[in-house]
């Protein structure tokens, strides 16, 4: 059974494999390009110190999908991190991390959520077209992302 919980320390190890392989899917490298890579190293307070939050989806014990929610100013949190492992894409469970992400945000005013992503990454754009965002390319954050998304909550 799979469940979607909060970050946990026994499970940054895992995140960080997880990013750092679908990261390299792509041809991107783990910590060339964007910032936030480093944080994960802190999880969960990276995250937690400063208002955001990060999900994981496990089974049993093993991270398959991951999903971090940041805040960036009062009302405006950033999407970050949402990588699942390829056997589990497709099959809602990102949808369930978003949903808790998203879920996070409204319960602290969140008014919009943004996100960068690379072009590389079609379904995942499929994935956030299909849930309200638009193409917004003023919210590139990371040199490695080419794309900018911006929804209202």
């Amino acid at each position: 059974m799979i469940t979607v919980r909060a970050v946990e320390l026994k499970d940054v190890m895992q995140v960080i494999a997880l990013v750092r392989t679908t990261l390299s899917e792509f041809g991107i490298g783990f910590g060339e390009g964007a910032a936030t890579d480093e944080q994960l190293l802190q999880l969960p307070e990276s995250y937690t110190a400063h208002g955001g939050a990060f999900f994981v989806a496990l089974d049993e014990q093993k991270v398959l999908g991951t999903a971090g929610i940041a805040l960036l100013e009062p009302g405006l949190f950033e999407l970050r991190k949402m990588f699942l492992e390829p056997s589990v894409r497709g099959k809602g469970l990102g949808q369930q991390l978003f949903d808790a992400c998203l879920g996070f945000a409204r319960a602290r005013g969140g008014q919009r959520v943004v996100l960068d992503t690379t072009e590389k990454m079609t379904a995942a754009i499929a994935f956030y077209e299909r849930n309200g965002f638009i193409r917004d390319d003023s919210q590139r954050r990371a040199s490695r992302c080419n794309r900018g998304y911006r929804r209202a909550l």
